[in-house]
């Protein structure tokens, strides 16, 4: 990934569209909050469902954030929140649309002493490539390998799918801008991280979720 041109991007979109779903390339509201019900579902799940530290992973505006709140899991499972992004305004952003939530500008694969938490959940930072399709392959995995290296419980992600192509207008499909993993292929590197893992793919055709578990 060329880290310089990922934060370029969004804040173009940020820029043009101000602090809305549209800024961080999302179809509508809907289906960003489908995926973040999916994301939270991984609770079910794992070693703990309260009393719990959580990182959003490339937290855009802050909106993982704010569902939560609205459907009351903050207090209800007691989760401590924290939200890390590369852009600096997108977390300006979202300081200013959540003043009561932690955000950071970090890179978690240039900053090696970061903490641990329970979960660490990402939600559509993979799907933008601004490189070639072998370099951001690389990049996803090591990406991958570092939130489950900083998480206690496990990691929750999503992908596009490759079963989004027929869905896809010609333009996007011919871009170049976005990438369609294969879950079986995804799915045999998250076996390289651990042994405990779900693949979910019946809430949308053209998306996937990972659940990654310690």
């Amino acid at each position: 990934m060329d880290k310089n041109k990922q934060i370029e991007y969004f804040e173009n979109l940020l820029a043009k569209h101000g602090p809305n779903y549209l800024a961080l390339d999302w179809n509508s509201p809907e289906s960003q909050k489908l995926r973040f019900q999916v994301l939270q579902e991984m609770l079910i799940y794992g070693k703990k469902a309260a009393n719990l530290s959580l990182l959003d992973l490339g937290s855009g505006l802050g909106d993982l954030y704010g569902f939560f709140k609205a459907e009351g899991l903050l207090t209800r499972n007691k989760i401590s929140y924290q939200g890390y992004d590369i852009s600096p305004k997108l977390v300006e952003a979202a300081r200013k649309k959540y003043p009561d939530a932690k955000f950071a500008v970090k890179d978690i694969l240039a900053e090696r002493e970061l903490p641990r938490f329970d979960y660490v959940f990402c939600s559509g930072i993979f799907n933008i490539r601004t490189t070639d399709e072998a370099a951001h392959l690389e990049h996803v995995q090591s990406m991958l390998q570092r939130a489950y290296d900083l998480s206690t419980c496990g990691v929750a992600t999503n992908f596009l799918s490759e079963g989004a192509l027929p869905l896809c207008n010609l333009d996007d499909r011919n871009s170049g801008r976005y990438y369609y993993f294969k879950p079986d292929e995804t799915l045999n590197f998250c076996r390289s991280l651990g042994s405990r893992y779900i693949l979910r793919h019946d809430y949308h055709p053209g998306d996937f979720t990972v659940y990654l578990f310690k």
